[in-house]
């Protein structure tokens, strides 16, 4: 996809609600996810969303990995120690 479709891409997710929370409204936080970088995406009343990065042998991001579903987010919310499986 390239890091330019990616930038304009993130560019323009953070300006439209997600899940129903406004951008305004919502805490973006870099922490580690299964021993890696990752970020988590917060409401003011739940964790909406975690990215967790694949990178290549030159660390560039090859992929990125998006979780959403509640189920799964709910360790992260409650800061129970259960690692995020994105695959």
């Amino acid at each position: 996809m390239g890091a330019s479709r990616v930038a304009t891409w993130f560019a323009a997710i953070a300006t439209v609600p997600y899940q129903g929370v406004e951008p305004a409204d919502m805490a973006a936080e870099m922490v580690e996810i299964n021993g890696g970088p990752g970020m988590v995406f917060s409401a003011p009343d739940r964790v909406i969303a975690t990215l967790t990065f694949d990178f290549d042998a030159e660390g560039r991001i090859s992929a990125i990995h998006n979780v959403a579903n509640p189920d799964k987010l709910r360790a992260v919310g409650t800061g129970t120690p259960y690692p995020i499986r994105t695959r």
